[in-house]
């Protein structure tokens, strides 16, 4: 498994993504030293404890990088609605960093193989990219993954996640993902940009479960409290 320093080396950035100050040489990970030190990082430990019962059976642990703050929602806003593709290089050792220490600290066996939460064609049009799926190859590259493409497909086009409070969520996930391939006795790592209730990560742990996953991890960059749902 590669290092934090070695996950950011060789990358290099004009300007700090938060603060939009030219960056010094020696900053070379995208943010400036004032930034990257103000990022609101979690502990490394496991919030599965967090969600409802319902996610138990079908989730073993959900690793978050970042607590959802105003620092971090900029950048995931940046991210994903501003059409700003590039910032995945970014972000992704932030959740590499992340999960190598949640690892470490539980002594847990690593996933087999990692995996991007899906989005319909609809929205992907309009987007242009799928952010999680960025997340989840370029962290899949830094802790030396294999990365698996198609395994997840949404079945339909709900509301925006964010605009539904907790039990709408929950309704809205039943039955919405399929997994495409046999999963018997594999450990996944779902990768999402943002935790909230849990609800999506769960359909789609459910969804390979069914197919024979043997467990299913969560990475997430950013992790939302519960009374936060309203600002996801």
């Amino acid at each position: 498994m590669v290092t934090m320093e070695g996950a950011f080396a060789k990358l290099s950035g004009g300007c700090c993504w938060c603060c939009l100050m030219p960056l010094f040489a020696s900053e070379q990970h995208g943010f400036c030293r004032a930034c990257f030190r103000d990022l609101p990082r979690l502990p490394p430990s496991c919030l599965h404890w967090r969600g409802a019962s319902r996610a138990l059976p079908h989730t073993r642990y959900w690793f978050a990088a970042l607590a959802w703050r105003s620092m971090s929602r900029q950048l995931v806003y940046s991210y994903k609605f501003q059409r700003r593709p590039e910032l995945a290089r970014w972000l992704a050792p932030l959740l590499s960093a992340q999960v190598m220490a949640c690892y470490q600290k539980y002594q847990a066996r690593w996933p087999d193989v990692v995996v991007a939460m899906p989005m319909t064609r609809r929205r992907w049009r309009k987007r242009g990219f799928n952010q999680a799926g960025l997340l989840a190859e370029q962290v899949a590259k830094q802790v030396q993954l294999p990365y698996a493409v198609g395994l997840l497909r949404r079945l339909r086009d709900e509301e925006q996640q964010h605009q539904l409070n907790r039990q709408q969520r929950w309704q809205r996930m039943q039955q919405a993902f399929h997994c495409t391939r046999d999963m018997k006795g594999l450990r996944v790592a779902l990768v999402d940009d943002v935790l909230t209730s849990g609800a999506s990560v769960t359909a789609a742990a459910a969804a390979m479960r069914r197919r024979g996953a043997r467990a299913v991890d969560v990475w997430t960059l950013c992790y939302t409290e519960p009374h936060q749902l309203g600002e996801a």
